[in-house]
């Protein structure tokens, strides 16, 4: 695959992100003013995550990851016809078995709530239970429509298979303004949001269907646990099954400490999160969804050379995106809180605690990133042991730095902890990487990231003296003073990025001119 192609894929899947994200972010507004950093938001956090725990297991996370490569070399070594039987073989079975565990996590609710998040207070407790019961099918649409996605990208697919979370929080979206413009308030309102959860999954599984029809598939029930590509998809399942429980034990850690923090403390941090989700979403992740399939087609073709100027440009050019946006993040986050959240229910404590967590996430941010340009070599070079040996390395160390910060930080330093797990998994996997493909060359990433965190620098001195000379006043003066801030900073990097002669962005430029001059 050209340079060109894989841009313009990402930027595809970027694009879809970034809308989607975008009403996730009004999404969470609309959930910060009707609930604030209350029980009640605590109680949905608990209960969204459960299934969202799940859902990486048995979805997204693991599944896909040993898919996808299986799926790329039954269409470059066989033929499109073994494809789609591996691929049918696959949703039927997922869809068996996420039918009895979402069954099974509807009647279990309250012993896994219990044990999940200890610490919750007992009016918390039984609305996480209920809210846990109405969410739980999620599951079920999620997981199929995780595998759908990962198909549909391994055919080039990005836009809707990126776009297809926004439904989910479209569904939110409806389930809270409607029932809130009949009355509706309190634990009613949050129930409906719960009930939008589940029409959004739906929804997100509903509308892959017309372009797997377009690709040729046609729907059956194939429930057959034999064959050579099943039973290698179970070899490297339950590895990458591990490996991604074992991450995801990172979140339940965060947030089994949080709920003995004070009241509000998983809400700030859930906030934060979905903040600092929202550059990684459309950059990085985008980017990793992106490199999953055009890694496995080249590993399996034995081209290392293309395969080292696809992950030099895809690491270069996700740092030249990731980096500025984390330094407005740092000079500005406290403005970004403030402007997207504090009303109605979201008070001045929720967003300074907010605030505070948000700034720790984003110094994570650039290792977050550079992770999603690692980790699918390895899943590509059909090796899922390693990425589980680094993550229970990593939970370790996380829940030791969790238990070490709170002491003294509270919820700032559950944010923190996470950051610096995120930077000590970066070169964990950046070493045994290079063990395991020696072939693989690392040139010329690091002489440009180097020179961007430089530029970075330059940059965040420049934000925080425009703030000094325009001190806070009112709502629009602050919306109106961070935008110049903002296009100020972009251009400055973009100068600066040419004086020192960042890879990639003459290209760019040229790109550009060529196509404004054709206009």
């Amino acid at each position: 695959m050209s340079q060109k192609k894989l841009a313009r894929n990402i930027s595809v899947m970027s694009f879809a992100i970034m809308i989607s994200r975008v009403l996730g972010l009004i999404r969470d507004q609309l959930m910060a003013f009707c609930f604030g950093a209350s029980y009640l938001n605590d109680a949905f956090v608990v209960g969204y995550r459960i299934p969202n725990l799940l859902r990486s297991l048995f979805g997204e996370g693991a599944l896909s990851a040993s898919f996808i490569p299986i799926y790329n070399e039954i269409g470059i070594k066989e033929d499109q016809r073994s494809q789609f039987t591996f691929a049918l073989q696959v949703l039927s079975i997922l869809s068996a078995f996420l039918l009895i565990l979402t069954v099974l996590g509807i009647v279990f609710a309250p012993w896994i709530v219990k044990v999940i998040f200890a610490g919750l207070p007992p009016q918390t407790y039984k609305l996480a239970v209920i809210l846990t019961r109405i969410m739980m099918p999620y599951l079920l649409w999620i997981g199929l429509s995780s595998t759908m996605i990962a198909i549909l990208n391994s055919h080039d697919y990005f836009f809707m298979t990126g776009l297809s979370s926004a439904l989910l929080n479209v569904g939110m979206i409806l389930s809270m303004i409607l029932p809130k413009m009949l009355g509706v308030e309190g634990v009613a309102l949050v129930k409906w949001a719960a009930v939008g959860v589940f029409g959004g999954g739906m929804l997100q599984t509903v509308v892959n269907f017309p372009y797997l029809k377009k690709i040729g598939y046609t729907f059956r029930i194939l429930l057959n646990f034999h064959g050579k590509a099943i039973r290698s998809l179970w070899t490297r399942f339950i590895p990458s099954l591990i490996g991604v429980g074992i991450r995801e034990i990172n979140l339940i850690a965060d947030s089994l400490m949080a709920s003995f923090l004070v009241v509000g403390s998983i809400s700030a941090l859930e906030y934060a999160n979905r903040l600092f989700h929202l550059p990684l979403g459309v950059f990085a992740i985008s980017t990793g969804m992106a490199l999953l399939p055009t890694y496995s087609r080249l590993v399996t073709l034995g081209d290392y050379e293309e395969l080292k100027k696809t992950l030099r440009f895809a690491s270069v050019s996700l740092a030249y995106a990731i980096l500025p946006v984390t330094t407005l993040i740092l000079a500005l986050g406290g403005d970004m809180v403030r402007i997207l959240f504090q009303r109605g229910a979201f008070d001045e404590r929720a967003s300074i605690m907010t605030e505070q967590a948000l700034f720790y996430y984003s110094l994570g941010l650039i290792f977050f990133s550079l992770n999603q340009t690692l980790t699918p070599l390895f899943y590509a070079n059909k090796d899922t042991k390693t990425p589980v040996k680094i993550a229970a390395w990593m939970v370790g160390l996380n829940i030791v730095l969790n238990f070490i910060f709170m002491q003294f930080m509270q919820h700032r330093g559950l944010a923190f902890a996470t950051t610096i797990t995120a930077m000590v998994n970066f070169f964990a996997l950046l070493i045994l990487i290079r063990k395991s493909m020696p072939k693989l060359s690392f040139e010329g990433i690091l002489p440009n990231i180097l020179k961007s965190v430089l530029i970075c620098g330059i940059l965040y001195l420049i934000c925080i003296g425009i703030k000094l000379a325009f001190p806070d006043a009112g709502l629009i003066q602050i919306i109106i003073r961070d935008a110049i801030i903002v296009i100020l900073s972009l251009l400055i990097f973009y100068g600066l990025g040419m004086v020192v002669k960042l890879d990639y962005l003459h290209e760019a430029t040229l790109s550009l001119w060529k196509k404004f001059r054709r206009k």
